[in-house]
């Protein structure tokens, strides 16, 4: 969960002090202007603000602001009048562990699974829901993998059990009944773990997710009801349905400590090889100078020229991308595989066991629009393309390709995110999970190294090793020797980020092109880069 505070720009550093604990215990960023905190990570964000009549520009109310700008902003409204109360108010959140004052409300929920994401929103899909007699979806969809825990949101009494898969829209489920009338439903379980009758306490497991009934995919599906909310006019769902989004807690663990163990045990400092063709013997030098702990090597990288990676730096990780050319119409998974597959047994035989499916697959250029036209899409393709290859080279570890940062550009590029989230299903049966991360001003590596450049990534995919598979500073009147620092700062700073393997500069060297990027290339301040990695101290 994103959370920005704004604050009255009247006496700003008052309120700033004021918010000094909660901020360091919870990361939340400042800003005393409305727009930009409507702007920060929309639409995913909380803003948390002081209810203080006329105390920003935009509007004398800024809640009716927000709620006539920008209407899909959670907000998080502060009783305080002044930077004291402020600071009394976020004192008792720190000490009580409650981030948005919830547990001050008399009825709360705590977040019912190991995994802090919502796939499916309250409402959603009004389209699909209508047949079924409801406005939209009809609760909340939250990540649950298959066999993980299902929690208790709230104490209660179970009133009703269902352990029939096949009898019931929502599978294996569990009813719970809860004071004020409130009462809540787990849907879609691989096993309910309690009896009707008992009486269960907030965080007790009670079962365990899959994918039962009327699913696809496993998650959990979490509905809230409140006796006569529909007869009262409350909501304007049948059955006394509630959105339950206000009432969750969501969790302060950002992940579970589950991610997949990293041999190395720290984010190795690599770069991709040379683009377009085999490395060369400058490239060579460059890698050994650096001293370079990773390098992703190209399909058809020749085996003399593997062999003597490994004799100049032993315990290097290689990595290959697994890509042909898609401008040429549609590339089937199963024409794919016949592309790469013999150039994988190559690399095979010099111990290469990580490969990155089609990277950057959100660009025209690399299938966007051709052979798939969405995330989704990819998803299936991205699937069925995994599926054949671990069947022919069961040892490898099969990665979800880094997207092109950034939103969509009309025949060019898909949003990032937006692709993202239609693949969601494809990424959890991957065996890591990429991602890309470029940068002009020291400014914005220095946000993307303190993790921006991964924490949506984090939160979605908590127990996925992440590489960073591409970075770099495409600038080109940016001198050498600036970007060898950028680029040792980011690796410093990512070293010992939990749950990234590897980062990947692009690149050693290009046959063309890439030259504001390339180590060596016309701009030979570039080859900087290579002494000052180096000759790092960590």
């Amino acid at each position: 969960m994103f959370q920005i505070l704004l604050l009255p720009q009247q006496h700003y550093w008052d309120w700033v002090r004021a918010c000094r604990d909660y901020v360091l215990n919870f990361g939340a960023h400042l800003t005393p202007d409305p727009s930009a905190a409507a702007r920060y990570m929309a639409p995913r964000q909380v803003v948390s603000f002081p209810s203080v009549v006329g105390a920003f520009a935009k509007a004398r109310d800024i809640q009716a602001w927000f709620a006539s700008n920008h209407p899909e902003v959670m907000l998080d409204p502060i009783d305080a009048a002044d930077p004291t109360a402020l600071a009394a108010e976020l004192e008792r959140r720190v000490a009580q562990e409650d981030r948005f004052g919830q547990k001050d409300r008399p009825f709360y929920m705590l977040w019912p699974t190991e995994y802090p994401v919502i796939t499916q929103r309250f409402g959603a899909n009004a389209r699909i829901y209508s047949r079924f007699g409801m406005p939209g979806h009809e609760g909340v969809d939250i990540r649950a993998l298959p066999n993980t825990k299902i929690f208790a949101c709230v104490k209660g009494d179970v009133y009703r059990v269902e352990r029939n898969h096949k009898a019931h829209p929502y599978g294996i489920h569990v009813r719970i009944r809860h004071q004020g009338g409130y009462r809540t439903i787990y849907g879609h379980l691989a096993r309910a773990e309690v009896e009707v009758g008992e009486h269960v306490e907030a965080g007790q497991v009670i079962g365990t997710a899959d994918s039962t009934g009327a699913s696809v995919g496993s998650h959990l599906h979490l509905s809230l009801k409140q006796d006569h909310a529909t007869e009262a006019g409350q909501t304007n769902y049948p059955k006394d349905i509630i959105d339950p989004t206000d009432f969750l807690i969501w969790p302060e663990a950002a992940w579970p400590k589950s991610i997949e163990p990293w041999a190395a045990g720290k984010c190795l400092i690599g770069a991709h090889g040379r683009i377009g063709e085999g490395l060369g013997e400058g490239d060579l030098r460059l890698i050994e100078e650096a001293r370079l702990e990773a390098l992703v090597v190209g399909l058809d990288e020749a085996g003399d020229t593997l062999a003597r990676l490994r004799e100049l730096r032993p315990a290097i990780f290689l990595m290959a991308r697994l890509t042909t050319d898609f401008s040429d119409g549609q590339i089937s998974p199963k024409r794919f595989i016949s592309v790469v597959q013999q150039e994988m047994e190559n690399l095979y035989r010099y111990d290469v066991r990580y490969f990155e499916v089609r990277p950057n697959p959100n660009l025209q250029s690399a299938g966007w629009g051709r052979t798939w036209s969405d995330g989704a899409a990819f998803g299936v393709w991205f699937g069925e393309v995994i599926g054949r290859l671990r069947d022919r080279f069961p040892d490898a570890k099969l990665g979800f390709p880094g997207l092109s940062p950034g939103a969509r550009v009309p025949g060019k590029r898909e949003d990032q995110f937006h692709f993202l989230e239609g693949a969601d299903a494809a990424i959890l049966d991957a065996d890591w999970v990429g991602l890309n991360s470029y940068w002009t001003t020291a400014n914005q590596m220095e946000q993307l190294s303190d993790g921006r450049s991964y924490e949506e990534y984090r939160l979605r995919y908590p127990d996925k090793l992440l590489f960073v598979t591409e970075f770099g500073n495409p600038a080109e009147s940016l001198p050498g020797a600036i970007k060898a620092n950028q680029y040792l700062e980011f690796y410093r700073r990512l070293r010992d980020q939990p749950g990234i393997g590897a980062a990947f500069a692009f690149a050693i060297s290009a046959r063309e092109g890439h030259t504001s990027l390339a180590w060596r290339s016309s701009n030979a301040g570039l080859e900087r880069i290579a002494k000052v990695i180096g000759s790092r101290s960590f």
